[in-house]
């Protein structure tokens, strides 16, 4: 699979699949939690309130892992992708990121009306397909 075959395949697994793990460093141990993810293109975006342990984490230490996919659908198969990013707290995005991010429940509309609302981009660095039929498995810097 060339670069952009890959490329697209990732897209096509971050645009079906929305719910994964975010695993961060906390005292030198990863912690691993369950998050919506929304992607832009390439890019993750996912919430959360400002006064949480993952906040704190990526303030610390950048550096994200992601799990996406592994949903048996006949549509997909059961590909995932294993994602190493760096992670950043923007204070304000873009409208077509909120648009996006508001689309997906009423948790994120309410963060945001109680002032609470902490948005984590992550810009992957590193992607790995998993279980993709068609080819080996192999890690690609993005």
């Amino acid at each position: 699979m060339n670069r952009e075959d890959f490329k697209s395949t990732l897209k096509e697994i971050l645009d079906n699949n929305k719910i994964g793990t975010l695993a961060t460093i906390r005292d030198n141990k990863p912690i691993s939690r369950y998050m919506y993810f929304y992607n832009d293109g390439l890019t993750l975006y996912t919430y959360t309130k400002q006064d949480t342990y993952k906040v704190e984490d990526l303030e610390e230490n950048p550096h994200a892992h992601v799990l996406l996919g592994y949903e048996e659908r006949d549509d997909l198969g059961e590909r995932y992708v294993e994602i190493q990013g760096q992670a950043s707290l923007p204070e304000e995005v873009s409208s077509d990121v909120d648009n996006l991010l508001s689309n997906f429940g009423k948790r994120y509309e309410k963060l945001k009306e109680e002032g609470d609302l902490q948005i984590i981009k992550i810009d992957i660095e590193a992607a790995r397909i998993m279980n993709d039929d068609d080819t080996e498995p192999r890690t690609v810097e993005l």
